[in-house]
């Protein structure tokens, strides 16, 4: 799921050219449309003003969903059927900051 996460914030990196092949909505709709397919939030970021979310069903679908904050309108990232789990990540060593 942090792949997933991190390519959908790279995509916030061309927000003009998403958002024009994005099929959006208000959010209220979106979400009622992710809680019939048994989806459920797993992960939520916030990046320039933008919210993230990850969906995902105990079957394995998945979407990834961008919200703006100005306007409230939910816009599809990605959407599949066949999301897991590959581990989490090390920590790296050093300094901390």
């Amino acid at each position: 799921m942090t792949r997933a996460l991190a390519i959908a914030l790279a995509l916030l990196a061309f927000p003009a050219m998403a958002q024009q092949r994005m099929p959006c909505a208000p959010r209220s709709a979106v979400v009622s449309g992710l809680t019939e397919y048994k989806e459920r939030v797993v992960l939520r970021g916030i990046a320039n003003d933008n919210m993230i979310e990850v969906w995902l069903s105990d079957e394995g679908g998945f979407s990834i969903i961008l919200t703006r904050a100005e306007g409230g309108l939910s816009c599809m990232l990605s959407a599949g059927a066949s999301m897991h789990a590959v581990g989490q990540p090390t920590p790296k060593s050093g300094p901390k900051s």
